[in-house]
C-alpha cells in the first residue's frame, strides 16, 4: 500500500513515533477514507520518502472484518500501510505497544483462514471461531461439534491417505458414523468396506456420495486439518 511520489517534509521523523493520518486521506488499495486513524511508525524508506506506519490498537479493533477478508485474500497487510509523510501529522500516542501486539493477537486469531479466500475460507473461519479459546485441541472440539450437527450419514466416500491395516488408500467406504475424537487424528469416523467394519480419521476421506452440503463440510475440514 504505496503513495509516491511527494517530497519529504523538513521534519526528522523517527522510529515508534505515534503520528495521525491527515483528514481526506484514502487507502490507496480501496479508496476507503482513513483519516483520522493513528499508528506508529515502524519504519523510514529515505530514498522513497515514505513512512511505514502501524495502525495502534484502537485503530485496528475498528476495521471491519469485511475489509480484513479482503485483505487476507488479495495478500495485503491490513495492521500497517505506507503512506507519505504529507498525509500524518504527529499526536499523543493513546495506547502502548503490548496493546498493539494483544489486539494483533487477537485479530489474527480472528482471520487466520480468510487467506484461503472465497466462501470455503469463510466458512473455515466460523468454525474455528467457535472455538473456546485458540489452543489446537480446542479448535478439534469446535469442528467435532460442528460435524456431530450437520453431517448426514451414511455417505459414501474415497480413503484419499495412506492408511495401515486393511483399508487402503483409493478403497472406496461407506461412512457410518462419528466415533470419538482423538487428540492427534481428529474426528474419527467408522466405516464399513469390502473387508469389514473400521475407524478412520474423517480427515482422510473425501466424500463421494453425499449431498452437496455434507461434501463441502468433509472438504472443509480436510483442507483445515492440512493446513491447521
Amino acid at each position: 500500500m504505496l503513495k509516491m511520489g511527494r517530497a519529504m517534509q523538513s521534519r526528522n521523523w523517527t522510529i515508534g513515533e505515534s503520528v495521525v493520518v491527515k483528514p481526506g486521506v484514502t487507502d490507496p488499495d480501496t479508496g476507503r477514507d482513513i483519516g483520522g486513524w493513528q499508528a506508529r511508525i515502524s519504519a523510514i524508506l529515505d530514498e522513497a520518502e515514505i513512512l511505514t506506519l502501524q495502525w495502534d490498537s484502537l485503530t485496528l479493533k475498528s476495521i471491519p472484518l469485511a475489509h480484513l477478508a479482503w485483505c487476507e485474500e488479495e495478500g495485503l497487510s491490513w495492521s500497517e500501510m505506507n503512506l507519505s509523510p504529507e498525509e500524518v501529522e504527529p499526536v499523543a500516542a493513546r495506547d502502548t505497544v503490548d496493546d498493539v501486539a494483544a489486539a494483533l493477537k487477537e485479530l489474527e486469531s480472528q482471520t487466520s483462514w480468510l487467506y484461503l479466500g472465497g466462501e470455503q475460507g469463510q466458512r473455515i473461519h466460523a468454525i474455528v471461531n467457535q472455538a473456546k479459546s485458540h489452543d489446537e485441541f480446542a479448535v478439534f472440539r469446535a469442528w467435532h461439534a460442528y460435524l456431530e450437527q450437520h453431517l448426514v450419514f451414511p455417505f459414501a466416500a474415497t480413503v484419499e491417505e495412506y492408511q495401515r491395516g486393511p483399508v487402503r488408500q483409493g478403497a472406496r467406504v461407506t461412512v457410518l458414523a462419528i466415533t470419538f475424537l482423538d487428540d492427534t487424528y481428529g474426528t474419527i469416523v467408522t466405516v464399513k468396506h469390502k473387508n469389514g467394519v473400521n475407524e478412520l480419521p474423517l480427515c482422510d476421506l473425501k466424500a463421494t456420495g453425499a449431498d452437496a452440503e455434507t461434501q463441502k463440510l468433509v472438504e472443509d475440514y480436510a483442507v483445515w486439518f492440512a493446513n491447521r
